[in-house]
């Protein structure tokens, strides 16, 4: 992997803290590059930072709309670090809490019945034509039952 290059205010630290992580055996390819897409970030949207404050930190981590709960928390954790790191060089930083955004619900999915899946294909069946989509009242129940099948 090519050595990433960092450009913004707190280029010089995040080097050093990516070199110490990698140091003491992460391999921490991954985590470096959220830390370039962070440095883009501040060099964007906070050129003149000179500390690592809340207001950069919760701007940074906050949801993206087309992001999983999954990804918020990862960025979350990284920065987390990064600022741990900050703090124990003597650089001022706020260090988001462990935990701040909660995980992701478990997905539980929903097995069906042999009734329940009677009752969907029998409304699948009642599909009727449709002048924008002329198709759909003959394909939806073909799809879905060949989909099933597929299941089994």
């Amino acid at each position: 992997m090519s050595e990433i290059i960092y450009e913004g205010l707190f280029k010089n630290h995040i080097k050093n803290h990516v070199e110490l992580k990698q140091a003491v055996g992460y391999k921490y390819d991954i985590d470096a590059e959220h830390l370039k897409r962070f440095d883009r970030f501040t060099l964007e949207k906070y050129p003149n930072a000179t500390v690592l404050t809340k207001e950069i930190v919760l701007d940074w981590c906050s949801k993206k709309t087309y992001e999983a709960q999954a990804n918020q928390c990862s960025r979350a954790s990284v920065i987390r670090q990064f600022g741990k790191y900050l703090d124990s060089i003597g650089v001022e930083a706020y260090i988001i809490p462990k935990g701040y955004y909660p995980a992701e619900e478990q997905y539980r999915p929903h097995i069906y019945t042999a009734e329940e899946l009677t009752r969907f294909f029998a409304e699948t069946d009642k599909c009727q034509y449709c002048c924008e989509c002329p198709d759909r009242h003959l394909i939806m129940p073909v799809f879905f039952r060949i989909n099933s099948e597929l299941l089994t």
